[in-house]
C-alpha cells in the first residue's frame, strides 16, 4: 500500500516598522521584498507545502499597526509567476492610518 503524502499551507506573519519620515510607498516596497523572500524560502525549504499565506503588517512610530499586504499563492502559481505584486492583496487604507503620525483620535 502506498504511503500517504500530506500537503499543507505555510503561514507567515511579518512585521515591519516604518522609519522616521519614510514614505508609505517605500514601506510597501519593503513589504513586497519581505513577502517574496518568505514565499520563496517556504517553498524551497519544504516540498510538501502547496500554498503560502503571508501577512505583512506595518507599524509607525506612534505604535499604530495595520496590515499592508496579504500574499496567498500556490506553489504552481508561484513557479509560473514568482512576483509578489501579481498575487498580493494590498490594503489601501493602511497608508492613511500609518501616515497619521502625531494626530489625535
Amino acid at each position: 500500500m502506498p504511503k500517504a503524502s500530506y500537503a499543507y499551507t505555510s503561514r507567515l506573519n511579518l512585521f515591519l516598522t516604518m522609519e522616521q519620515g519614510e514614505p508609505y510607498d517605500s514601506l510597501v516596497r519593503r513589504a513586497n521584498m519581505a513577502a517574496r523572500a518568505g514565499a520563496q524560502r517556504s517553498f524551497d525549504q519544504d516540498l510538501l507545502i502547496t500554498e503560502v499565506v503571508i501577512n505583512v503588517t506595518g507599524e509607525n512610530s506612534d505604535g499604530i499597526a495595520v496590515p499592508v499586504l496579504n500574499l496567498r499563492v500556490s506553489r504552481q502559481e508561484w513557479s509560473q509567476q514568482p512576483v509578489t505584486e501579481y498575487w498580493a492583496t494590498y490594503f489601501r487604507g493602511a497608508a492613511a492610518l500609518l501616515e497619521s503620525s502625531g494626530s489625535s483620535f
